[in-house]
């Protein structure tokens, strides 16, 4: 179904029922189907929500808002319009960074954080050939294919989950795609990260080579207080495709 939030119509998925409700935040590229494995294991137990980011999927596709405070603004009045009062943010890769963003404002409806592979809440700096790799890896099915197998080392997924992500990808416009690496990823929005208080889940994958474990470690665990983070085997940045099992367990035992 579809939402419309800050003047832009959001897809959302709504599953499930029980409390707290789950508020699922996809990555750069992704979609709500990302969660998919996940959902299907939880809606059981919890209410479980999902939506496309504005610029992905079939959520509307403006020319701006890209930036996190936007990305986050958009949930924020999302939430607001489900009138969710006892939440859980799952937020992975960039939906992370948007969920740690959202956390250190601390919403009173927001009772607990998880964390998979995220973006650092700190500005990330790459190399001038790295960042022009990612304009460009999501303009052709080789590239994007190449980007799966090589940068998310999720060379494992089977070609059905494979043929889902690569049409995620491939939904989006220059501004999406671009918002993040040229605005989002170098956005510095750490302010009051190191204050949030609740509860907080970071779940590392093994091989991830964007977000790896001892980078979130220093740069996530090490800053929110109190946090615990849970590395899981064999997986890439994709955890939650690669072994949605796994990550639905740790969901499930966290909460």
């Amino acid at each position: 179904m579809f939402y419309t939030v800050n003047k832009i119509n959001l897809f959302v998925k709504d599953e499930g029922n029980g409390q707290p409700s789950l508020v699922f935040l996809h990555f750069w590229g992704g979609s709500s189907q990302t969660w998919n494995g996940v959902t299907a294991l939880l809606r059981d137990k919890f209410r479980c929500i999902s939506y496309d980011h504005r610029g992905w999927g079939r959520s509307d596709k403006p020319q701006t808002g890209y930036n996190i405070e936007s990305l986050a603004s958009d949930t924020l009045a999302l939430l607001e319009t489900l009138q969710l009062d006892n939440y859980i943010l799952v937020g992975h890769s960039m939906g992370g960074k948007v969920a740690q963003y959202i956390a250190a404002k601390k919403p009173a409806q927001l009772k607990k954080l998880i964390l998979v592979a995220p973006s650092p809440s700190g500005p990330t700096v790459l190399p001038a050939e790295i960042l022009e790799g990612m304009r460009n890896a999501y303009t052709s099915p080789e590239g994007i294919n190449g980007t799966i197998d090589h940068v998310f080392k999720a060379g494992d997924l089977s070609p059905e989950i494979r043929a889902r992500l690569v049409a995620d990808m491939e939904k989006q416009i220059d501004s999406s795609r671009l918002g993040w690496t040229n605005i989002a990823l170098p956005e510095d929005v750490s302010k009051g990260v190191d204050s949030i208080s609740i509860p907080t889940l970071i779940i590392a994958g093994e091989n991830d080579v964007v977000d790896t474990p001892e980078r979130l470690e220093r740069e996530v665990k090490s800053i929110i207080p109190g946090s615990e983070m849970v590395i899981v085997d064999g997986v890439g940045h994709l955890s939650m495709l690669q072994k949605p099992e796994r990550i639905a367990e740790l969901i499930s035992a966290f909460i």
